[in-house]
């Protein structure tokens, strides 16, 4: 639990942060959704590319079937999986 005076600074660093930039206090109030996320994109695209595999399955394409099952299995194992460049 914080004591009352440390509670005071927290909110006097909050006052500060507003004013100096209020773009990252909003930013840190109301942080972006997942859902742009490429890690989620590449989730969707993963479970698409399987919905085809199955597709592909059930019109008697065994080649493309196991394909697009390759593809959907790495899009959705690696979806969280990133690039880092400095």
């Amino acid at each position: 639990m914080l004591r009352r005076h440390e509670i005071r600074i927290l909110g006097e660093m909050e006052r500060q942060l507003r004013t100096d930039d209020p773009a990252l206090a909003g930013e840190l109030t109301h942080p972006r959704t997942r859902f742009r996320d490429w890690g989620t994109t590449r989730r969707a695209l993963g479970f698409t590319t399987a919905a085809l595999a199955l597709l592909c399955l059930a019109l008697g394409e065994g080649a493309a079937f196991f394909t697009t099952a390759a593809l959907a299995v790495a899009l959705i194992l690696l979806s969280h999986w990133s690039v880092r460049t400095e």
